[in-house]
């Protein structure tokens, strides 16, 4: 059992500097007792101060970024991918498109601001944020610069430092021809000068590093209309422009009209000098998301990295109840303006300096500030909680410390009952007997088989309505395989040791996630069993029917069939380096997405082009789950395509340094039924071929006049890397006990 129950809900909402900085902060003091949970929908946060040199091409996208995956499992927090939509302080819930609310007892909100787009015509413009989408865009115009005869005029609009820094940047990454392209970089400020309430003379030496990369600076120009092809000014001129830039004054989210918070004029949340909600004391808020009542301060980055201390020990404060301290803003402090080209100017009590050497120091305190987030160790032997730090009740109720085993260490009645209330409506009428009875009774189908099948998981990821998600789709794939009809689902559970509060809130979750696929696929959930013990685990046992003609099994292939694969290979490896802090946030977002989709239409289109085997490739791997394709009342042989493999984007990587299931060992047993192993053993892919999947693919043996169709129909209807990796063959005298030869020089072969 784990070593301290959980009793309260702290949720972060937003990944932004200070939520990065309370999350680097809990890593290295925990406080057992508290969950900490972050909501974010990116799993990467950029970090401001060198977003600039990204633009300019001094730095890659990941040397900007904050792993927020890796950050939160060094922390020992949830991570959520979700994009927030409402909160209610009243039921203390958070609300995000297509799932359930999630509950929490303390909150606290970092979420940015993004350009305002007061302008007419403004959905015509390239905003800097979001970042990932400004990003995208601006890869793509610089191939787009490149590839273009004329010279393209791009425009910024705003006229603050972060204006200038991106107009510079901007320029210096298309300062030199780029292929045929060439560009104009403009910068349109309603002010006088530039940057915005910075003092003369760092108002000259910007002006000055501007015009050294040929910028036009025009100021006086209040932009009133954007375009397709320039902007309007207030007085009536027109600027012809290709591309237009916003990196204007901030706006509030504007989902935080439906927080319930108090709000200043431009929509921001107020708060205190605690950094807590002036009207709620159990959330806070840090950022740009925060107004600073009394004080409002510019939307600067410097200020949510200082607030980023501050709010960690208020937020612990309140949970113990001990004394918080008050955020007071410096009224000065040293800013490092960005100039494009690897420059910077540096402001301090109305004094500026220029020079390549402030922008190397700008390089040091910017690349310190990252290490602290993508070097900080995973396990930590300093990880033990300060006196007074465990929570050791919620809202006055004890938690016993030892807890009784009779029954199964059954959830109580009350928690699942309410767990249970909330969940969508489901309907069958093969239930003989009602929805939530003890037993399910159904009643079968005329001359139809039942097909049952069960399987039970550990959380592959944190956040428990994915895994219920996951789980749901995991089961159902052992039916799916069979060509048969889910019908009715029951479910095991163990959940983690904590209050009653907590445990309910895990146990809707997870089922809600599980109800929400089972309900995609006809399935209901008719009954199931709770209990508690040392971490989150899953089971589900699925029943199914089918006809006898249309049940499709494991074995029964013919020689020249082809192997069919409908989804890639390597997401056992990549939750190990996930595991390990090693997984690129892309390749784990990916994994995901792959365990998420469904096998039921691949079963059905592999069943359309007369597959004659049929299974899902789950914990043995492809290798091992192919042997038992292969080891019927025939034993046959089988060549597998190595060059076709489909693989997960990292799974190469991962194999080739090691980070591989623990599962592995024993799937590795079945490379000795290899051939030739000789050629591949210092391949990544050799070890892929036994590498475990959760809710991996289906592998299929179709008649080779039908494969090429059927992955045509498959990759039409979303399985866009199924592939034919093989083909069945008559094993030789010779090759008995080793049916299967890898090669790397696949027949063409037509694929749709």
């Amino acid at each position: 059992m784990q070593q301290y129950p959980n009793y309260q809900d702290l949720v972060l909402v937003g990944g932004g500097h200070a939520h990065a900085i309370v999350l680097q902060m809990w890593a290295m003091r925990p406080m057992p007792g508290v969950r900490l949970t972050l909501v974010s929908p990116q799993s990467q946060t950029a970090y401001s101060g060198m977003l600039p040199g990204m633009v300019a091409g001094h730095y890659e996208h990941d040397d900007t970024h904050i792993d927020l995956t890796r950050l939160c499992r060094a922390a020992g927090a949830r991570f959520i991918r979700a994009r927030v939509e409402a909160i209610d302080p009243e039921l203390r819930t958070i609300s995000m498109p297509g799932r359930p609310d999630l509950e929490f007892d303390l909150l606290s909100i970092d979420v940015g601001s993004t350009p305002s787009r007061n302008i007419a015509g403004a959905e015509r413009a390239l905003p800097i944020k979001p970042v990932e989408n400004f990003w995208r865009h601006w890869q793509q115009l610089q191939k787009d610069i490149a590839t273009s005869k004329q010279t393209v005029a791009i425009g910024v609009v705003g006229g603050g430092a972060g204006g200038c820094e991106l107009a510079m940047a901007v320029a210096h990454a298309l300062r030199e021809p780029i292929g045929a392209g060439r560009a104009e970089v403009h910068l349109l400020t309603r002010g006088e000068r530039v940057p915005d309430q910075f003092p003369p003379m760092a108002q000259t030496a910007v002006v000055r590093e501007m015009a050294r990369l040929n910028v036009q600076v025009h100021g006086n120009w209040a932009v009133t209309e954007i375009e397709a092809n320039g902007v309007h000014a207030s007085d009536g001129r027109f600027l012809p422009l290709d591309q237009v830039m916003l990196c204007t004054g901030a706006s509030a989210p504007g989902w935080l009209a439906n927080s319930g918070l108090a709000r200043d004029e431009s929509g921001f949340i107020q708060v205190d000098h605690y950094l807590r909600a002036v009207n709620c004391a159990h959330i806070f808020a840090a950022g740009d998301a925060a107004s600073l009542t009394g004080r409002p301060l510019p939307k600067a980055g410097v200020y949510a990295v200082r607030q980023g201390p501050i709010l960690f020990h208020n937020l612990r404060a309140t949970l113990t109840g001990r004394p918080q301290k008050p955020f007071r803003p410096q009224r000065e402090f040293l800013r490092l303006v960005s100039c494009g080209d690897r420059r910077a100017v540096a402001v301090r009590n109305g004094l500026a300096l220029t020079g390549g050497a402030l922008w190397r120091w700008k390089d040091h305190i910017d690349r310190q500030f990252m290490a602290r987030f993508s070097e900080l160790p995973l396990e930590m032997d300093d990880k033990r909680p300060h006196d007074g730090d465990i929570i050791r009740e919620r809202d006055g109720q004890h938690l016993a410390p030892m807890r009784c085993n009779g029954c199964g260490a059954k959830v109580g009645a009350d928690a699942l009952s309410r767990a249970l209330a909330p969940l969508p409506p489901q309907q069958s009428s093969l239930l003989h007997r009602g929805i939530g009875d003890d037993a399910a009774v159904m009643q079968l189908p005329a001359g139809e088989l039942l097909v049952q099948s069960t399987d039970q998981l550990r959380a592959p990821v944190e956040d428990p309505w994915l895994f219920g998600r996951i789980a749901a789709l995991h089961a159902l794939s052992d039916l799916f395989a069979m060509h048969a009809r889910p019908a009715t689902a029951q479910t095991l559970v163990t959940l983690p040791l904590a209050a009653e509060a907590l445990t309910r809130r895990d146990l809707h979750q997870l089922l809600a996630g599980a109800v929400h696929e089972l309900n995609r696929h006809d399935c209901v959930l008719s009954g199931g069993h709770t209990s508690e013990g040392a971490e989150l685990q899953l089971g589900l046992s699925v029943n199914g029917f089918a006809s006898k003609a249309q049940l499709l099994e494991k074995t029964g292939a013919k020689p020249g069939d082809c192997l069919l694969l409908t989804k890639p290979l390597g997401i056992g490896a990549i939750l190990v380096a996930e595991g390990l802090g090693k997984a690129h946030p892309s390749w784990h977002e990916a994994a995901i997405d792959t365990m998420l989709q469904s096998n039921a239409a691949a079963a059905e289109i592999l069943a359309q082009h007369h597959a004659r085997t049929l299974t899902d490739i789950t914990g043995f791997g492809l290798l091992g789950h192919l042997l038992e394709t292969l080891d019927g009342d025939a034993p046959l042989g089988a060549t597998l395509f190595v060059d076709r493999l489909p693989l997960l984007t990292g799974a190469a990587t991962c194999a080739r340094e090691g980070w591989l299931s623990s599962l592995q060992p024993q799937n590795a047993r079945a490379l000795e039924r290899i051939a030739n192993p000789e050629p591949w053993q210092s391949d990544p892919r050799w070890q892929l071929l036994v590498d475990p999947q959760t809710s991996g693919g289906l592998l299929g043996a179709v008649p080779a006049e039908r494969a090429g169709d059927c992955v045509h129909a498959l990759r039409e209807s979303g399985y866009a890397e199924a592939a034919i990796v093989g083909e069945i063959t008559m094993p030789g005298s010779e090759e008995l006990g080793t049916p299967v030869r890898l090669t790397g020089e696949s027949p063409q072969l037509q694929e749709g």
